[in-house]
């Protein structure tokens, strides 16, 4: 189909049903979005089955100027984005201009030699072991967008590093650093900024017009919708403040998208990229994992599927493909409180096969409930799990003491559950955590650990990182055990207790550094994209 009938259909699909049995009708999108009004923030959704398409939009785009969604709304697409990153590196190696095998120093001489090479195919399949930029920011006290940040401050970010969170290669962890490096080489190698390339060799070649890159978020962008939180009593305004792109910051429409999709389906940017964005990466150990270089390949109602979420500030998006039936999605949603997955799979579902039959919890005698019952943490990435008797079988609780969210497990068999994806198998003082892509993550049983208020007084003091370029005070209020940014008075946090010399803080844990004597040296933090930062303790009260 030419880009002009193409660009036809869109227009017109927006108030046609499908015709044919399977096709998605407008009727049944507004069942699935009927949430959305014009007092609340929405979304736009498009739907494409064997070249007909469908587009819809719901709620407001700009509740202060009472601004509808419409199917052209420009929404940010959060890290959806990265394949689109990816696939400029992809052009640029399908020209000879660079090689995926390359180590990344010879673009980014100011990154530091680890002492094995990191590549860009590590950076582009989340294996480089590179820190999530972000979360190190965080980590200091100012998360994403409470600053400007630009790719050169990333890089500024990374290149002060001193460890990665493991050997390049030799695991994944998602980290939004490698895709700002990974913009940063675009430019490097082409000589114009990723923006410019990805829109001379990209968006005009395939006739993504409303398509651009939030590269400085004081443009007037025309037909951009306003991302909302949901608070209580209605909603405020959460926008991606910052330049950093590349990792995300792609401002598009469900249309564009839905063209994307089919550009990759028919291999309008060459085989060779097509092929590359969805080949999974495989490990050193030689495991496959699920995740390629900017998408992930995974099933759906037993047929596979070929997908990416995004979420910033506020912004939420999935794009998804289904080769076998012919068939693309693609949500963009402009309030947090929604999941653009679910929200575009039930737009999708009727093209799809029927789903096989829900797996049925077994009942776990009383015993085995009480026994497995407990607080275990994977300290090398953070995790944490804690589990508590249900009805028959276990159930998930909250990560932090005081969260009421609770999820059943299903029992497989004795000693073995399931925790949506993941199988858990529990053993005496330990639990197994497999997904699909066959990663394991053990975690350790320990004791919750309550510290008394001499325990905590001995933390007190000020601790200090140059890789995060922080300081954090630490001191007691009451019963609580306070972190607080030195730079950021306004931004306290309550350290939770977990088990001895270990707290909950923000996402991951903080433990507590000891010397040979017992005396307190720091603080070491873990996340899932972090691990073990320190800050060195430089003052006690």
């Amino acid at each position: 189909m030419g880009h002009f009938a193409r660009a036809l259909l869109l227009c017109t699909a927006a108030v046609l049903p499908f015709s044919a049995p399977l096709h998605a009708r407008a009727a049944d999108l507004d069942t699935i979005f009927k949430a959305y009004t014009p007092q609340t923030p929405g979304c736009a959704v498009g739907v494409e089955k064997a070249g007909q398409v469908v587009t819809r939009s719901y709620g407001s785009a700009d509740l202060e100027h009472a601004v509808p969604n419409t199917p052209d709304t420009i929404f940010e697409a959060g890290s959806l984005s990265k394949q689109f990153t990816a696939t400029a590196i992809l052009l640029l190696a399908q020209d000879g201009k660079l090689a995926l095998t390359d180590d990344i120093r010879k673009y980014l001489p100011e990154m530091p030699d680890y002492g094995t090479p990191i590549t860009i195919n590590n950076l582009l399949s989340h294996t480089s072991g590179i820190r999530d930029w972000g979360a190190v920011l965080g980590i200091g006290g100012w998360p994403r967008t409470t600053q400007i940040h630009t790719n050169a401050d990333v890089l500024q970010i990374a290149a002060r590093q001193k460890a990665l969170n493991y050997p390049p290669g030799s695991a994944y962890s998602y980290t939004n650093s490698g895709y700002n490096l990974a913009a940063i080489i675009v430019e490097r190698v082409s000589g114009v900024p990723l923006a410019q390339f990805t829109k001379d060799h990209m968006f005009t070649a395939l006739g993504m017009s409303k398509t651009a890159w939030r590269d400085d978020f004081r443009r007037i962008v025309p037909n951009r919708a306003v991302a909302y939180d949901a608070v209580p009593g209605g909603f405020a305004q959460d926008m991606p403040f910052e330049d950093a792109y590349g990792n995300g910051g792609l401002l598009t429409t469900v249309g564009d998208l839905l063209i994307w999709n089919d550009a990759l389906t028919a291999n309008k940017l060459g085989a060779f990229v097509t092929s590359h964005l969805e080949e999974q990466a495989v490990l050193t150990d030689g495991r496959r994992i699920f995740y390629g270089r900017g998408l992930m390949t995974g099933t759906y109602y037993g047929t596979p599927e070929i997908f990416h979420s995004g979420s910033t500030a506020a912004y939420r998006a999935w794009i998804g493909r289904y080769p076998a039936q012919g068939a693309g999605v693609a949500v963009l949603c402009n309030v947090d409180n929604v999941s653009a997955v679910q929200l575009a799979h039930a737009s999708v579902q009727q093209y799809l096969p029927p789903a096989a039959a829900a797996v049925k919890s077994k009942t776990a005698p009383a015993a085995e409930l009480a026994r497995f019952a407990g607080l275990y943490v994977d300290e090398r990435t953070g995790g944490i799990l804690r589990v508590a008797p249900g009805k028959g079988t276990l159930v998930r609780l909250g990560d932090a003491p005081d969260n009421t969210r609770t999820t059943d497990l299903i029992r497989l068999a004795a000693h073995r559950y399931k925790n949506g994806s993941a199988e858990l198998t529990f053993n005496t003082g330990m639990v197994e955590s497999r997904t699909p892509d066959g990663e394991t993550v053990s975690y350790r049983r320990v004791e919750p650990a309550k510290p008394s208020a001499a325990e905590m007084q001995t933390l007190v003091g000020r601790y200090a990182s140059t890789e995060a370029d922080a300081t954090l005070i630490v001191s007691v209020d009451g019963d609580r055990l306070v972190l607080t940014p030195s730079n950021r008075p306004s931004a306290p946090a309550t350290l939770i207790p977990l088990y001895r010399d270990a707290y909950l803080n923000e996402d991951g844990i903080l433990r507590i550094v000891r010397g040979p004597d017992g005396q307190v040296q720091g603080l070491r933090f873990t996340r899932p994209r972090v691990y073990n930062l320190v800050f060195e303790r430089v003052e006690s009260p």
